[in-house]
C-alpha cells in the first residue's frame, strides 16, 4: 500500500444540510458574508496529503479551518495570464470545461517544461490552523492541501 491509497477526502459537501444537528456547532450564517448570508455552505473532511488543484471559484468564499491543518496557497486573478488555464478536458475529467482550473501542479511545478510563465506568479501562502478564518475573493485562484486529518467549513457568498 502507497501513501496515495491512505488518502480519503469528501470535498465540496453540504454535510450540514446533510446532518443539520451539526448547525448547533457551527454558525451557518456568519455576518462577515455579508446582509443576504452564505449561497452554499460546504464541508472539506480528509486524511493528511488531500489536494484541491489550483482552480478559482465565481464566489467570495469564506474558509474556516476547524480540525488540523492545512496549507493555501492564494494567487490575485491578475495572474491568470501566467497560471495555464485548462481549456478542454484533460484526464477524462470533465472539471477543466468550467474553465476555472490550472493545469500548474503546485507541487510538482514545471517550469522549464510546460509552465514557464508559472515561475513569475505572485502568490501569498498561509498555513491555516483550528479556528482560523480567510477570505479568498471570488475569482482568486487557490490550491489547498490537507497537511494533516482536517475538517473545514467554507461559505460562498
Amino acid at each position: 500500500s502507497t501513501q496515495s491509497d491512505k488518502v480519503a477526502y469528501m470535498a465540496q459537501h453540504q454535510l450540514l444540510e446533510q446532518l443539520p444537528s451539526l448547525k448547533k456547532d457551527i454558525d451557518v450564517n456568519p455576518s462577515f458574508c455579508g446582509e443576504t448570508g452564505p449561497t452554499h455552505v460546504n464541508a472539506w473532511l480528509g486524511t493528511g496529503g488531500t489536494r484541491t488543484p489550483l482552480h478559482f471559484d465565481t464566489y467570495d468564499n469564506l474558509f474556516v479551518q476547524i480540525v488540523g491543518v492545512k496549507y493555501v496557497r492564494i494567487y490575485a486573478n491578475t495572474e491568470t495570464p501566467k497560471l495555464y488555464v485548462q481549456k478542454k478536458s484533460q484526464n477524462s475529467s470533465d472539471y477543466s470545461l468550467q474553465g476555472n482550473m490550472s493545469s500548474v501542479d503546485c507541487e510538482l511545478e514545471d517550469f522549464d517544461g510546460a509552465h514557464p510563465l508559472a515561475r513569475d506568479a505572485k502568490y501569498e501562502e498561509v498555513i491555516m490552523f483550528p479556528g482560523d478564518c480567510l477570505f479568498i475573493p471570488a475569482r482568486a485562484w487557490h490550491y489547498v492541501r490537507g497537511l494533516s486529518t482536517s475538517f473545514s467549513v467554507n461559505f460562498w457568498f
